[in-house]
């Protein structure tokens, strides 16, 4: 089963992931990020990052941005078929946290489906993908973290609210503009989960998946970033 796939029931943040025998079979290391965890962010900050473009794709009439939505789609996708490959697709997914369509089908190689799924669904399973580099609260106007959120680090509660905020903007510079700023705010985190475990992972298999992610997350960031300079800086909420 594919680790997108919508599932019976709910998987709670702490829930126990299944992971590879290579994974499971080692110990620990002192200061190694568990695999359990890096599965479940990469997968709730992927999803963010994938269904935020599918609606950024929808809706903005800029050509750049929707090149790079595109971009986005096509980079989450191929990220989670090498994850689903050393895995065995078997980290499992909350209902509605699916890709709608499946697979790379539908025009011009676009994912199929890439404009059906609401943001109020998908925003029920993205989740913060590890510390992120500068501040991220205040983004669309959702506060910073708070609580038991580490700090630097979204959470999930607050990934839906950016989700469901740009699903209710119609297209234009607004909404491009909190697009940019979404985005560039789940690349950074983005960066520090795929970096650490690259350096610090459990799983050899998946620190080299890690390892090959860091570049277009960076080649991202500063494309987000120019964009973001153009833009006027960060959109307000």
């Amino acid at each position: 089963m594919h680790r997108r796939h919508l599932l019976a029931g709910l998987v709670s943040a702490t829930a126990a992931l299944a992971v590879t025998r290579t994974a499971v079979a080692q110990p620990v290391a002192a200061g190694a990020m568990p695999t359990p965890a890096y599965l479940a962010m990469a997968t709730k900050g992927g999803l963010f990052l994938e269904n935020s473009a599918r609606d950024a794709y929808a809706k903005t009439g800029n050509p750049r941005v929707k090149r790079f939505a595109r971009a986005e789609v096509t980079e989450q996708v191929n990220l989670a078929n090498k994850i689903d490959a050393v895995t065995g697709g078997t980290v499992a997914v909350p209902v509605g946290g699916g890709r709608p369509g499946g697979g790379l089908a539908g025009p011009d190689g676009l994912v199929g489906g890439l404009v059906a799924a609401p943001l109020a669904v998908a925003g029920g399973v993205a989740g913060a993908a590890g510390a992120a580099a500068g501040t991220v609260g205040g983004v669309l106007g959702v506060p910073g973290p708070g609580g038991g959120a580490p700090g630097g680090m979204t959470s999930d509660e607050q990934k839906s609210q950016i989700l469901g905020r740009l699903s209710g903007l119609q297209g234009g510079p607004q909404y491009d503009a909190a697009f940019v700023d979404a985005s560039l705010q789940g690349h950074r985190e983005a960066l520090m989960l795929h970096g650490s475990y690259a350096q610090n992972g459990e799983d050899p298999a998946l620190r080299r998946i890690a390892r090959s992610a860091v570049p277009l997350i960076r080649l991202h960031i500063s494309q987000l970033s120019q964009m973001q300079r153009m833009m006027g800086g960060a959109a307000e909420g």
